[in-house]
């Protein structure tokens, strides 16, 4: 039996996997790339906890209690406000992101809540009792302004305090410091984002998963199913893929042109021959399907690459 493949891009708006692909999507659902992952694995709604899910793939086990994102992002003034700048491109080493994590986390700022870092970008918060608090992800911010996403609900105002205190914290330090010398965005404030409690999901629909998403991974686990590394060679693993329903949760670098394009060359050709039935590709929040090429079309594609070379 063949298999049958799902590929998830975080982080990769539908109009750029279009144009590196030359595909038209089948279906474009309401939401974005993290709440299409969701769906993925049966999960809707608004407000979802992300936190909880990435959290469950970091630690390898899922909160005991609520819990949020505190990440670490660079705020910018920008006119009469300010603008957030994510530090994806510009990440944090593991020594710094531990100074800033342990100035932070030392301070007692926040009461009543257990810090935990899962990984440079992604620092957590613990708390028994569940807030208020209502909040987005910062990559939704219009244009990346601040003032859009600020939290809201009753006790918005409390963690609003919070967060100005913290970034009092992180402005003057040394790993901050460091960076601004070196032209780098300073990692000078916190972003609270994804806070609930952890979600419980039915059977996972895909007999095996590999990732390199943290929120693919967490999903993975709390659906009962233990995620594998995102493989290094497309093709070694496309010719090892054991029959079933599979699902590739890949991050956004992935999608970068030259990059999409050996994936995309390496899935096409897998389905041509036969070793996958069938192949969807998701990418902010739209469906692609791969279509089987017939055998006149890949010789003319054929002759054409060696027309180029």
């Amino acid at each position: 039996m063949s298999a049958r493949l799902t590929v998830h891009f975080s982080g990769v708006p539908a109009a750029h996997l279009a144009a590196v692909s030359g595909l038209t999507p089948v279906a474009t659902p309401a939401g974005d790339s993290a709440a299409d992952a969701c769906a993925l694995f049966g999960l809707r709604g608004p407000d979802l906890p992300l936190a909880a899910i990435t959290y469950t793939h970091d630690f390898g086990t899922s909160p005991p209690a609520w819990c949020a994102r505190l990440d670490p992002v660079c705020l910018m003034p920008s006119g009469a406000t300010l603008r957030l700048i994510e530090l994806t491109q510009t990440p944090l080493s593991e020594a710094d992101a531990r100074e800033l994590f342990d100035r932070v986390s030392a301070a007692g700022v926040i009461p009543g809540v257990q810090w935990r870092f899962g990984a440079p970008q992604r620092w957590y918060v613990e708390s028994t009792d569940a807030p208020d608090v209502r909040t987005c992800p910062p990559d939704s911010l219009p244009g990346g302004d601040v003032a859009a996403g600020h939290p809201r609900g009753t006790d918005a105002p409390r963690w609003q305090g919070w967060l100005n205190e913290l970034q009092m914290l992180l402005f003057d330090a040394a790993p901050n410091l460091a960076r601004e010398a070196r032209d780098l965005p300073p990692a000078n404030g916190l972003w609270l984002w994804g806070g609930g409690m952890t979600p419980v999901l039915p059977p996972a629909p895909f007999d095996t998963v590999w990732t390199d998403q943290a929120l693919i991974g967490g999903l993975a686990r709390l659906a009962g199913c233990a995620p594998q590394a995102a493989p290094e060679s497309v093709t070694e693993w496309l010719d090892a893929l054991p029959a079933g329903h599979a699902l590739l949760g890949l991050a956004a670098d992935a999608a970068a042109p030259e990059r999409a394009a050996h994936w995309l060359d390496a899935l096409q050709a897998a389905l041509d021959g036969g070793r996958l039935e069938a192949i969807t590709l998701h990418a902010g929040g739209a469906r692609f399907h791969l279509q089987r090429r017939s055998l006149l079309a890949r010789l003319r594609r054929g002759l054409r690459r060696r027309a180029l070379r």
